[in-house]
């Protein structure tokens, strides 16, 4: 591997492993673990040297938690179930459902080796030229599983919450021992200083609502999928940030529409104000089409509002 980097100890059985662009989290028991968040296929070996790293056995690995069904969160999860021989992949029977479409796949398969790529040039990671396509995860392999359920990773709770208004079929997990939040994009696209792109692509509404339900637990560890984690009050301020930032790019939605923007200008706008640092790893063309989604829900829920539903 041409570049490690080390894990980050959040709390006394958390860690944050991962890259910089594409965060996963380790929830250490003495004797069995379980991580959440997979990535892409190149940062598959880099999460298993940091299990080498931190003296973790592969065999200790029960359970690979996958937050949700996009590619940036799902297209590692073969690799690795096939280097942790003990682990079953814990997701949603909804997220099982899209990562067994043979159209999903194909265009997950072709935004893993774009992101792949991009990730291994701006991190200094090892990587091959071309990743072989994404396949069905295996049915042995799988545990089924919903928001409101739990597991335990010897002796540590860990309560599956949803993922509701970024993707059907998400899982956040809390771990209310050390007060920790793995919320993956629910907690929306942060970069290094400022707020990023926003992420409500099933729903504005309750994407809002199921930040504020997030922000109630008041964690103390707050693990995002892209670009690390917080703790302590910045954690907690950075939440309301975010709730006033979507709030605010959701009504200049609204307000450009009034003032007879078409969606298509709209969309556009949204590209050229949020295609650019980390961002870009996710490719134009990606992002493009998640730009006429944001689009779409706030300008659908404009029109519920405005006939009082």
């Amino acid at each position: 591997m041409a570049n490690f980097i080390p894990p980050v100890q959040l709390a006394p059985r958390l860690w944050r492993i991962g890259s910089h662009h594409l965060s996963a989290y380790l929830i250490r028991g003495p004797e069995r673990c379980a991580l959440y968040e997979v990535g892409v296929a190149v940062t598959a070996p880099l999460i298993l040297a940091q299990l080498e790293a931190l003296g973790v056995a592969r065999e200790e690995v029960a359970w690979i938690i996958l937050s949700h069904a996009h590619s940036d969160h799902s297209a590692g999860a073969g690799d690795l179930l096939a280097a942790l021989p003990q682990a079953r992949l814990v997701l949603t029977p909804i997220a099982r459902d899209l990562l067994s479409r043979a159209s999903t796949l194909g265009r997950f398969s072709q935004d893993n080796e774009f992101s792949s790529r991009e990730v291994a040039r701006l991190e200094g990671l090892a990587g091959a030229e071309d990743w072989p396509p994404l396949v069905p995860p295996p049915a042995e392999r799988l545990h089924l599983a919903q928001p409101g359920e739990s597991l335990m990773v010897d002796g540590e709770k860990v309560e599956f919450l949803s993922g509701e208004g970024h993707v059907p079929g998400g899982l956040v997990c809390w771990l209310p021992g050390p007060g920790a939040l793995l919320a993956s994009d629910s907690a929306g696209f942060r970069h290094s200083e400022r707020h990023g792109f926003p992420l409500y692509f099933v729903s504005y509404r309750r994407y809002q609502a199921n930040l504020a339900s997030i922000a109630a637990r008041e964690p103390e560890v707050l693990g995002m999928g892209h670009q690390g984690s917080l703790s302590g009050p910045q954690a907690r301020d950075y939440l309301a940030g975010l709730a006033r930032h979507l709030a605010g790019f959701h009504r200049e939605v609204c307000a450009r529409f009034q003032r007879d923007q078409t969606p298509a200008q709209i969309s556009a706008w949204c590209f050229d104000t949020f295609f650019r640092d980390e961002l870009v790893v996710h490719g134009a063309a990606n992002i493009s089409y998640c730009c006429d989604l944001l689009v779409k829900r706030s300008l659908g829920h404009e029109k519920l509002t405005s006939q009082g539903l």
